[in-house]
């Protein structure tokens, strides 16, 4: 029998939080990243409470911050050279490095749905997302702060 999750409300999963959280989430030894890829990892573990990430949750945080930076090194390159490339013999053909972007961007997406991290993980149901949203926009639109007549704060 599959053991239960401790309720967030106890005074041991209080203690077990608070440890961790004490503590730096740092990308694990087997999945190294460079210099450009640390952005992202942190943007990613960010997503969820350092109490949360197991070890094989963060190689795969640490695979996805590798992915999305090499898309986002191949999408600049892809920008600086053009969609359409042209063969030997001077026939225009699409870029060989847009099959590369998709496959990074396909990749971010499975990385992304095995951490949970996609929208429907994250806000719930379309219909509760579009309730939220609409009463967001609601509380926006009443900003006081847009006429006005209130002071900023700076």
């Amino acid at each position: 029998m599959a053991k239960r999750k401790a309720r967030i409300d106890s005074a041991a999963e209080a203690v077990r939080v608070m440890g961790k959280a004490a503590s730096k989430v740092t990308p694990p030894e087997n999945v190294p990243l460079d210099a450009e890829d640390m952005p992202f990892f942190y943007n990613v573990i960010g997503e969820y409470a350092r109490s949360e990430w197991s070890a094989h949750q963060l190689e795969i945080a640490a695979m996805l911050a590798r992915t999305m930076a090499d898309l986002t090194r191949e999408q600049k390159l892809l920008r600086d050279e053009g969609g359409v490339s042209y063969s030997e013999k001077g026939t225009p053909v699409a870029n060989p490095r847009k099959s590369i972007v998709q496959m990074h961007a396909g990749s971010i997406l499975s990385f992304r749905r095995s951490l949970s991290l996609h929208a429907r993980a994250q806000a719930g149901e379309a219909r509760d997302v579009a309730k939220r949203r609409g009463a967001t926009k609601a509380i926006e639109g009443d900003n006081p702060l847009e006429d006005d007549l209130l002071a900023r704060p700076e």
